[in-house]
């Protein structure tokens, strides 16, 4: 016991990285765009940060946020050659302006950079608490050295707000589009000749029927083109759908494939694919309810799925499925941050994280080697705590806290 004592470090209690504050909740999209420098591209970056990232204070009879933000671009070696930043103050009105998801302000710089591979880091602090978050990206362009390419298409969309208008149409962040639009807005760019050339879009669903289809010859004067088509769409099903566009000129031929998602009301924006949401539904699912799963047939899974959160919709009256969000945003949280040899979700710790959320407070202990690595998760409002222990070193926590599968404390 005394070696033990000895030869073991423990960590004083901590403000572990799970604990995740609100100005992390912001959106960092990166994208290749034709330039109008000729040998360069044109590499698009939106910081978007929503209203809830931010923290509001009462003044003057409203509400007042101040944040700083930066957006810098990286070498190969991580040396910055560019940067722009910002403060900011937003004002709201009342209090249900600054916990709405539909506020958001963005922050927008393009960098004009030769084919490489470059990092972009966007980082947001608030003023008020002190705290901050960063997103980083990296991002290759040695590929696009042509006279002919076609970049990726951004999905466009309106984005409602009070700090830069109305409307703001802007990236999908999420390639999102909703089941009941007429047509989505397309951002399309590339490298052509001074001549005609075509482009087509093409919808199609999961099965590979085509939703929508668009076909546009265009007669260029310039070296690069930057375009918005609005592709006409009807109802389509499912969650899922891929964009196809096609580049053609002089007998060369581009495509870019991308898959956008549906928006339903009451559908987390977090769900990519329904079997595997159900599947990540195996900690909340009751005895009863995994026994209508088993018997149902695949086709009338998806049905059943929205039958099941339908159940446990906190506020039905709403389009929003609050506790569905929650519920799917804390296992992308748990996919990004406990993945190993497992999705993230999969993990005793991701159980966990997904079950009660962040922790209060997290205790480490570690001994001289990596190995025999223990964390200790503290949740002081509902008077629980549970231990993870990692043998290897690997970072593989496994919950030694007694724990009934199921079981809601």
């Amino acid at each position: 016991m005394a070696l033990t004592v000895a030869n073991g470090q423990r960590s004083q209690r901590n403000q572990h990285d799970l604990k995740v504050s609100n100005i992390e909740q912001f959106h960092l999209m990166v994208a290749p765009q034709a330039s109008f420098e000729k040998g360069k591209i044109k590499l698009n970056t939106h910081v978007m940060i929503p209203s809830y990232a931010l923290q509001f204070v009462k003044e003057d009879g409203g509400f007042e946020s101040s944040f700083e933000a930066r957006i810098s671009l990286l070498d190969q070696e991580g040396q910055q050659i560019e940067h722009k930043s910002i403060s900011q103050t937003l004002k709201a009105a009342d209090y249900l302006e600054t916990v709405g998801k539909s506020n958001w302000y963005f922050v927008e710089h393009d960098f004009h950079v030769e084919p490489g591979k470059y990092t972009v880091v966007s980082e947001v602090m608030d003023i008020d608490t002190r705290n901050r978050g960063v997103r980083e990206k990296e991002v290759d362009l040695s590929k696009y050295k042509d006279d002919f390419i076609l970049f990726p298409p951004q999905v466009m969309i309106h984005y409602k707000g009070s700090w830069q208008g109305v409307k703001k149409l802007m990236p999908s962040y999420q390639n999102e589009i909703s089941f009941q639009q007429s047509f989505v807005p397309v951002y399309v760019s590339g490298n052509v000749k001074k001549d005609i050339y075509t482009l087509k879009l093409v919808l199609k669903d999961a099965d590979g029927v085509t939703v929508s289809a668009l076909d546009s010859t265009f007669t260029n004067s310039e070296e690069y083109f930057t375009l918005q088509l609005d592709l006409p769409v009807k109802e389509v099903q499912g969650l899922r759908v891929k964009l196809f566009v096609d580049l053609e000129q002089d007998g060369q031929s581009e495509q870019q494939i991308i898959e956008l998602k549906i928006k339903r009301p009451g559908i987390s924006a977090h769900i990519r694919d329904v079997d595997e949401a159900i599947d990540q539904m195996r900690y909340i699912l009751s005895n009863d309810e995994r026994s209508e799963l088993s018997k149902v047939k695949k086709k009338d899974r998806e049905q059943l799925f929205y039958k099941f959160w339908k159940d446990r919709d906190p506020a039905p009256e709403t389009s929003t499925n609050e506790l569905m969000d929650q519920y799917y945003s804390r296992v992308r949280y748990a996919n990004d941050h406990f993945t190993s040899f497992t999705p993230g979700w999969r993990t005793d710790m991701g159980m966990i994280y997904i079950l009660f959320g962040p922790p209060d407070d997290i205790e480490s202990i570690f001994m001289n080697s990596e190995r025999n690595a223990h964390q200790n998760w503290y949740y002081y409002r509902i008077n629980r705590s549970f231990t993870f222990y990692d043998e290897n070193g690997f970072g593989d926590y496994r919950l030694t806290t007694p724990y009934i599968f199921g079981r809601t404390w």
